[in-house]
């Protein structure tokens, strides 16, 4: 039987996963891109272009170029994923790594179907749009994740701080992990002409909330712990950052109501705000994850203090 538990960190599943998540951003680019431009109907067929698994040059022009682009790359990400998986079946690392992997896999597998309902449902683009970007910034976050717990830097010896106060920070981060979430459906909504503004705007109101009150009280209760301290901060700039490319964006898209076709500066705006909604999202897991590292309730210090002593007493005897 192998002994997983003697195996800390597997150095070839955290560079692939630093890849992916590379990788994975610059499709979120692509993504923005195709819905930027309005190219999402360029190409009316799939998993084939045009009858075709690579077209020639005639083909790739203007809005064709953003949408096969985009399957390109979704297409390498996937392999990546494959790779990932094998890697992690293959090799000695934990269960749980091996299962968050496979997650990840089946995330990758079920975004191509819904991209490819996407194609074979055009009438219903609005309402596919929601999940499809759901499913995305999801899988983000989960390599983001993953690329965390399989870092050499995760296993060091820290110190702990107990997380006794209400609210606990711990569950303050999850719980803003899965409202940036929601927001960035909500943003893909809106983008996509499934609603209004009026959803978008209110959810951002509450992520701006629970992400500034989330980062306040890690920063009032252990702001002298670089380890939180650190991702505290990338969080609030972030979200600054986040907030003024949306409201520009919207002006811009305001501004740009009467254009024949999708124009600058409204494209690169709107791109940049998908982006650094993506950054600020990792940001915010980052967060929770070392928040769940580095502390911990009375309860379990105390139950972790009763075990050692038991073990201890064990091993005198």
């Amino acid at each position: 039987m192998k002994d997983y538990g003697a195996v800390i960190h597997d150095r070839g599943i955290h560079r692939l996963a630093i890849l992916l998540a590379s990788m994975t951003l610059i499709l979120l680019v692509a993504g923005a891109l195709v819905t930027s431009n309005e190219a999402g109907d360029s190409v009316p067929d799939w998993p084939l272009s045009f009858g075709r698994w690579v077209i020639n040059s005639n083909y790739f022009v203007a809005n064709v170029r953003y949408e096969y682009s985009h399957r390109i790359i979704a297409f390498c990400v996937a392999a990546t994923t494959m790779a990932l998986a094998i890697r992690a079946c293959t090799a000695a690392c934990r269960p749980a790594i091996r299962k968050l992997v496979l997650v990840a896999f089946g995330g990758v597998l079920m975004q191509a179907l819904i991209g490819g309902t996407r194609v074979a449902f055009p009438s219903y683009k609005p309402l596919i749009a929601i999940p499809h970007a759901l499913v995305a910034q999801s899988f983000f976050a989960l390599i983001v994740g993953l690329a965390v717990v399989t870092s050499a830097g995760w296993h060091k010896k820290i110190r702990f701080a107990e997380d006794s106060e209400k609210p606990s920070a711990r569950w303050l981060a999850i719980i803003t992990v899965c409202a940036v979430l929601a927001q960035a459906a909500l943003g893909a909504g809106f983008r996509h002409g499934a609603f209004g503004i009026v959803p978008h705007i209110a959810g951002a109101a509450v992520v701006t909330v629970l992400m500034i009150w989330t980062t306040l009280l890690i920063l009032r209760r252990h702001g002298s712990d670089a380890y939180l301290r650190r991702p505290a901060l990338a969080v609030l700039v972030l979200l600054f950052c986040q907030l003024s490319l949306g409201l520009f964006a919207y002006v811009a898209r305001l501004q740009s109501y009467s254009d024949p076709q999708p124009l600058e500066p409204m494209i690169t705006l709107t791109v940049a705000h998908v982006v650094v909604g993506a950054l600020t999202l990792a940001s915010v897991v980052v967060l929770g994850l070392r928040c769940w590292r580095a502390l911990t309730s009375v309860r379990a210090r105390n139950e972790w203090v009763s075990v050692s002593v038991d073990n201890s007493r064990r091993v005198i005897v």
